[in-house]
């Protein structure tokens, strides 16, 4: 089963860039209940303290966790701590990316400490975490990041600008917006852990 939390800013068509399927369980978080509403896409559970939903009425017949507005987690933390109770095969974060909120953008970053399976995307973008291995990539048009998390040792084969075992370290920039230059290519992680962020040209 599938697991996907969504929040804000919430994608304006969340079935066009990820298609649903009826065994989903989707979690609301917070003002994203309102979202969903608009976008006629059913709430299993809700979660948060509601401070940004302007219609609690919204949350009528829902299964509701609520949550005390001075606290020491965020609404979209609380809210995959609850998803990954349900022991999904896949969990996805859907939104959270840009905003108002920059800050919460940048904590959701650092969730793949505690959720290491999480895959976080928008309209525009893919965020996932690649463990050692070797990943075959094939999207097209679209650019490719990859962050050490926190180092890494890194071969890339089949893109724009390939590497071969380079030491990637916290912070260090090289890697970003790299592209395919053939059909497919590979990101071997020899050691450590990257985080890849894809996203549309």
């Amino acid at each position: 089963m599938r697991v996907l939390v969504v929040t804000h800013p919430t994608p304006k068509n969340i079935k066009e860039i990820m298609p649903l399927k009826d065994s989903d369980y989707i979690i609301a978080v917070d003002q994203a209940v309102f979202s969903l509403y608009k976008q006629r896409i059913p709430i299993h559970l809700a979660v948060g303290d509601f401070d940004s939903l302007t219609n609690h009425g919204m949350l009528v017949n829902l299964n509701v966790i609520r949550l005390n507005p001075i606290k020491d987690v965020t609404d979209t933390h609380q809210a995959l701590v609850e998803a990954v109770k349900i022991n999904p095969d896949e969990l996805y974060l859907i939104g959270g990316i840009g905003g108002e909120r920059i800050e919460h953008f940048m904590v959701h970053t650092m969730f793949f400490n505690e959720f290491p399976d999480l895959i976080i995307k928008d309209e525009n973008s893919t965020i996932y975490v690649l463990d050692k291995g070797i990943h075959e990539f094939g999207v097209q048009n679209h650019f490719v990041s990859i962050f050490a998390y926190p180092k890494a040792v890194l071969t890339l084969v089949g893109f724009k600008y390939d590497l071969t075992e380079y030491i990637l370290n916290t912070y260090d920039p090289l890697c970003i917006s790299n592209e395919l230059a053939e059909d497919k290519g590979f990101i071997d992680v020899k050691e450590g852990k990257v985080i890849v962020v894809i996203s549309k040209k």
